[in-house]
Order: structure tokens, then sequence, then C-alpha cells
């Protein structure tokens, strides 16, 4: 009996010994881990705007329960990304619940028609013309946002990101293989690499030349409305791999925060990363909602909002719960101004 009960009593003390131990093994690779956060956090290219040229409208108090965050992606190959003026071929507001941590991605489509500090011409030149200080600033005052904070990455960095996390699951739809395959031959020259075409439609992985091309397709269906559903889908799809596979997050994470230009601390980084399998994708939707595409008196084509001011109310309901939002003076003026220029109310 004796020898039965030290037998029992070295059995506990051995899973208690191997318990103390796996948990020994997990603090020490958390510690590895948040390490390697906090050192790839650190090489982030931190670009501070200049808070003088800033325009932020804050006429709505329901988004102070939300962090607006502005999303560009930029048509520079340059890993500099504020060497040169360009223009944001994909413009996204991701807009984050605090509490719940519900995310919903709006994306604004790169030919709306609005003001940009005044001058009247397409939501994309914005960022050519003031970088992402006029940027933001004309996001801010088209649609009585309150934004601050920005992300900028050209398509380079896509690829790597898709590359780091071992590809994402996308469908290729019939209509645009051709486009697709286009996209894809372009994007191997220009990165490198060897990136198989498509024969046929179905879902497939796809590795990051592949998705980029997938992202930036626009000459099929409803031209830039699908790319920037498709922009959206990708995210989705990176977001979707990144919780699934932490360590190929990790690896990304590491590979791509050098290359990425943004205004957002060392601390708000650090926060976002260690909350983002908290984080979840429950809406994304284009803006403007309601809009017509027309030729301008400048022979250019447009994605004209109608009206802006209903588009906005709507926006802020969606993205905030705030019922018949009532539009910023200003708001009211580059909505009247647009439907006497365009002709569309």
């Amino acid at each position: 009996m004796k020898k039965q009960s030290r037998k029992k009593r070295k059995r506990r003390h051995s899973l208690l010994y191997k318990f103390i131990f796996l948990i020994e093994i997990i603090i020490i690779l958390a510690f590895i881990i948040f390490g390697i956060l906090l050192k790839s956090i650190s090489s982030v290219n931190t670009t501070p705007l200049e808070k003088e040229k800033l325009v932020t409208v804050h006429e709505d108090t329901n988004m102070d329960d939300y962090t607006n965050i502005a999303l560009f992606g930029v048509d520079t190959r340059s890993e500099d990304l504020s060497s040169e003026k360009s223009r944001s071929d994909a413009i996204i507001v991701a807009s984050i619940n605090n509490q719940s941590k519900e995310v919903k991605l709006i994306s604004l489509y790169r030919d709306t028609y609005c003001s940009v500090n005044g001058t009247y011409t397409k939501l994309t030149h914005a960022y050519a013309y003031g970088g992402p200080e006029l940027a933001i600033s004309t996001i801010n005052r088209n649609l009585d946002l309150n934004i601050e904070q920005y992300a900028t990455v050209n398509f380079k960095i896509m690829v790597d990101i898709v590359n780091a996390i071992g590809g994402v699951e996308l469908e290729v739809e019939s209509d645009f293989i051709d486009d697709l395959n286009t996209y894809i031959r372009e994007m191997n020259r220009q990165n490198g690499g060897n990136s198989p075409e498509f024969t046929s439609a179905g879902p497939y992985t796809f590795d990051g030349n592949q998705a980029v091309a997938y992202a930036r397709i626009r000459h099929n269906q409803n031209g830039d409305f699908s790319r920037a559903s498709r922009q959206r889908i990708l995210l989705q799809a990176i977001a979707k791999q990144a919780q699934h596979h932490p360590l190929s997050f990790l690896k990304a994470v590491n590979k791509v925060l050098p290359q990425v230009q943004t205004n957002m601390t060392t601390s708000d980084i650090t926060k976002m990363l260690l909350s983002a399998s908290s984080y979840n994708i429950v809406e994304n939707d284009g803006f403007p909602y309601d809009h017509t595409e027309a030729r301008l008196s400048d022979g250019l084509y447009y994605d004209i909002p109608r009206t802006l001011k209903t588009n906005v109310i709507k926006l802020h309901e969606n993205l905030f719960g705030t019922e018949n939002y009532q539009v910023s003076d200003e708001l009211n003026k580059i909505n009247d101004k647009i439907c006497l220029q365009t002709g569309f109310y």
C-alpha cells in the first residue's frame, strides 16, 4: 500500500513538473514573440502629420466611440513612399468599434467627384497634390469624419504580406480571367517571380503577385466599383488567414512593417497587433452608395454622388448608428456646388 501511495505521489509530482515546464515554455515563447514584435514595430516608418494642415470634422458625437483610420494604396513602386507624389489607387476607411472591436471597411471610389481644398476633381488626386495631410482632410471634409491616423502601402508591400502568410483564398470569375492574367504578367515583371496564370474559374489559393493583380482589375463588370469591392475582399482574406495562422502573421508583420508609412505611434501599433485576434470585419461597402458615372466638361469621367449629402447621412447611420445625421455647413456648401457643377441632384 505504501509503495502504491509513493507511486501515485511521484506521478502527481511528475505531472505537476511537466505542467510547470509547459507553462515556462509558453511564457518564454511569449516573451520571444513579443520581443520580435516590438523590434518590428520599432522599424516602422513613422511619419507624423503636419497638424496645421489637417482638417477634421466632429459634428457626429457617436464617432467618439470609434477609431477611424484611412488606408491608402498608392501607385508608386518605390519603397520610400514619401519620395514621390503618387495618386491613391485604393482608399479605404476602417472604422473600429472601440468596445466590440467590430470593424467596418468603406472603400472610397478613387474617381469620386469631390472638393479637394476647394478644387473640384477626383478624390484620388488629393494624395498626389498634398500627401496624406490633404488626402485625409479631403475625406474628412467631404464625409464629415474625424480621421487623424493613416497607413500607406504600395503594390510591393501587399505582395510581401500575402506571400508571408502563405497565400489567401480568393475566387476567380470567368468574366475577368483575361484581365487577371494580364495583371499577373505585369506583377511578375515588376516584382520578379513566376506566378502562374489561371485557365478556369473557381476558388484558388493566390500568391502575392496573383492577389495584387486580383485587386487591380478595373476594366470589367462595374469598373472601379468592382475593383474597390475586390480590394476589400482581399483585405478580409488577409485578416482571416492572419487570425488562423498567427505565426505566419508574425512573419508577415516582421517583413512588412518596415515598409509601411504611417503616423501611428509604437504604442498604437502594439495595441492593435496584440488585439488582432479580437477584430472582426462585420461589414464592407463602397462609397458613394448612390452615384452616377458621367463625363464632365473637362472630358473626364467621374463618379458623381447623388447626392453627397444623402450619401453622407447614410454613411453615418451605417458606421456609427447615427439617425438623421445633420451634415456640417461646409459639407452642405460642397454638396450644393457638386450639384450645380454636374447637374445631378
